[in-house]
C-alpha cells in the first residue's frame, strides 16, 4: 500500500470518499444543525482557501490505483478529515495514514503536537494510537466531540509499511505552489448512497443557468471547531504566486467604480455528477458612454465565463463523452481575478481558472487576460500592440526561457510558429497568447495546454515574459493602446 501527499488531480476523488463513507456512516448520528457545518467545511472556498495558503495538507492511502483512504492535517498540527472507504477498513489503512500524518508533522511542520476533535466512536482508536482526550465530551453546532491531542517526538518517526513488507518512508515535500481544492456540491443528507450512485446523464436534458498489530482504522472525523489560535505556528504562506504576484497598478483618482460580479452554481439534483461554477469577475460602472461600458463589462464577463461555456453551455462531443466515461464525472470552474492596471482610459485584467473538465482526471489551470479600451470597448490582442518582427521575437523567446529557467522550453516552435501563434493561432489550442500590464510594464506569453503525452510539455501551466516601458518601447505599434497608458 502507498501512502503519501496526495496532488491537484487527486484531491476530488478524496472528498468524494469523504462524502460517500460520511453520508453513508456518520450523518445518522449527527444533527441537521451538525451535517450542514460538516458540509460547509468541505465546501470548495472554505477548503481551497486553506489549501492555498499551505494551511492544509492531504493524505492518500493507495491499493494499487484504488484510493483506499485520506486523510487531511493543518499546518497546526489539527486532524480535521480522516475517512476510509468502507471496504477498506480493518486492514491498517488508517494505522498506516496516521503514522504518514505523525511523521509529516515531526518534520515537515515542526508542531509539538498533534489535535483532533474526535467523534466518540473513535475515542478508544485514538487512544491506541497514543492521543489522549483533553477533556469532557462537548457538542458545538450539532457536532459532538471530545478534544484529544498527542505530542510529536521525532524519535518516535517510523516507516509507514505494510506487515510482511519492507518499510516504505513517505515523508514528502511539498512542492505546489498554488492549488485548487474543489468540493463535492452538496446533496441532501437523506438520501441514501445508493440513490447518489443511480444512473442519469446530465447531457440528456438542455442547459439552463436557471437550474443551475491493531487495526484502528475506520474513522470518519470530521473536525469544524479546533481552530483557536489557527494562525498561530501555521506555515508561512511563503511568495505570492500566480496572479497574486501581479504587481498592481490602479490610477488615483478614476472616474468610474470598479466591483465585483460572481456567477454561482451548483447542481445537487445531478446524483453521479458534481457541477459547481464559482466564476468571479469585475465589473464597471461610471463610464461617460453607456454602449462602452455594456460593452467593457460583456467581455470581462465572457472572458471570465470562458470554461463554463466550454463544459457546460456549449460542450462538444469529446466534453460528453468525457463526463458519460468518466469514473468521477465533474464539471468545476473556479475563477479568481487580479485587475493588474487601470487607467481611465484602459483596464487589464488576469483571470486563473481551475478546473475540472468532464472529470476527476481533467482537471486543469488556465491564464485568460483581458486588455480593454474604456472608450469604445475594443479588445486588445499581442498583435495589436507589439510588431512581431525577427527582433522582437528572439528577444521575447530569450526572455521566456528566463522565466521558464530552462534553455529547452518552446524549443519545439521556430519563429515562424511563434510568431503565428501571438497573432492568434493557438495551434490546436496549446499556445494560447495572452498579454496584461502591471506596474513595472507589460508581460506577454502563453497559456499552455500541451496535450497529454506532449514530449515538449516541460511542466509549465502559464508563462509571462516581462518588458518594463522602456524596453517595449522599440517593439511598440501604432496602436491607440499605447495613449491610453
Amino acid at each position: 500500500m502507498d501512502v503519501r501527499i496526495l496532488k491537484q488531480h487527486e484531491i476530488l476523488p478524496a472528498l468524494h470518499l469523504i462524502w460517500e463513507v460520511f453520508a453513508e456512516d456518520v450523518a445518522p448520528a449527527y444533527t441537521p444543525e451538525g451535517v450542514a457545518h460538516f458540509q460547509e467545511f468541505i465546501k470548495y472556498d472554505n477548503i481551497s482557501d486553506m489549501y492555498q495558503k499551505g494551511e492544509i495538507t492531504f493524505f492518500g492511502a493507495f491499493e494499487g490505483t484504488k484510493l483506499c483512504g485520506t486523510m487531511a492535517v493543518k499546518s497546526v498540527g489539527h486532524i480535521c478529515l480522516f475517512y476510509v472507504r468502507k471496504d477498506c477498513q480493518s486492514k491498517g489503512v488508517g494505522r498506516r495514514l496516521f503514522q504518514a500524518v505523525y511523521n509529516y508533522c515531526a518534520q515537515k511542520l515542526g508542531v509539538s503536537k498533534i489535535t483532533v476533535n474526535a467523534a466518540p466512536g473513535a475515542v478508544p482508536k485514538y487512544a491506541h494510537m497514543g492521543m489522549q482526550a483533553m477533556g469532557e465530551e462537548r457538542q458545538v453546532n450539532g457536532i459532538r466531540y471530545v478534544p484529544m491531542e498527542m505530542q510529536v517526538i521525532p524519535g518516535l518517526v517510523q516507516p509507514v509499511k505494510e506487515k510482511s513488507k519492507a518499510p516504505v518512508i513517505i515523508v514528502t515535500a511539498v512542492c505546489i505552489a498554488m492549488v485548487l481544492v474543489l468540493i463535492i456540491a452538496g446533496v441532501a443528507i437523506g438520501r441514501k448512497v445508493r440513490h447518489m450512485l443511480r444512473e442519469q446523464s446530465i447531457y440528456t436534458q438542455p442547459y439552463n443557468h436557471n437550474d443551475r498489530d491493531h487495526d484502528y482504522d475506520d474513522h470518519h472525523d470530521y473536525d469544524y471547531f479546533g481552530d483557536e489560535g489557527a494562525g498561530q505556528n501555521s506555515t508561512d504562506a511563503g511568495d505570492l504566486t500566480g496572479i497574486d504576484a501581479i504587481p498592481q497598478k490602479i490610477a488615483d483618482g478614476l472616474s468610474y467604480d470598479l466591483k465585483e460580479d460572481a456567477y454561482t452554481y451548483q447542481d445537487d439534483k445531478k446524483q453521479t455528477t458534481m457541477i459547481d461554477f464559482n466564476v468571479n469577475y469585475p465589473v464597471i460602472s461610471g463610464l461617460k458612454d453607456a454602449k462602452a461600458e455594456e460593452k467593457v463589462n460583456e467581455a470581462l464577463k465572457n472572458c471570465a465565463l470562458q470554461t463554463v461555456d466550454k463544459i457546460y453551455d456549449n460542450p462538444s462531443d469529446e466534453m460528453k463523452e468525457r463526463v458519460l466515461s468518466s469514473s468521477q464525472p465533474a464539471l468545476v470552474s473556479y475563477v479568481k481575478y487580479k485587475v493588474a492596471y487601470a487607467s481611465e482610459d484602459l483596464l487589464s485584467v488576469a483571470f486563473e481558472d481551475y478546473s475540472y473538465q468532464g472529470g476527476a482526471e481533467y482537471s486543469d489551470q488556465d491564464l485568460r487576460t483581458c486588455n480593454i479600451s474604456l472608450k469604445d470597448g475594443k479588445v486588445y490582442e499581442v498583435k495589436d500592440i507589439v510588431r512581431l518582427d525577427d527582433a522582437f521575437l528572439a528577444e521575447w523567446a530569450d526572455t521566456m526561457r528566463d522565466e521558464a529557467d530552462n534553455d529547452a522550453f518552446l524549443s519545439e516552435l521556430d519563429k515562424d510558429a511563434m510568431k503565428k501563434t501571438l497573432e492568434g493561432d493557438s495551434m490546436d489550442g496549446v499556445y494560447e497568447a495572452n498579454f496584461f500590464l502591471d506596474a513595472d510594464g507589460i508581460e506577454i506569453g502563453y497559456n499552455l495546454n500541451y496535450k497529454e503525452g506532449d514530449a515538449n510539455n516541460l511542466g509549465y501551466i502559464w508563462v509571462t515574459a516581462p518588458f518594463d516601458y522602456d524596453e517595449i518601447a522599440e517593439f511598440r505599434t501604432d496602436s491607440d493602446f499605447w495613449t491610453g497608458l
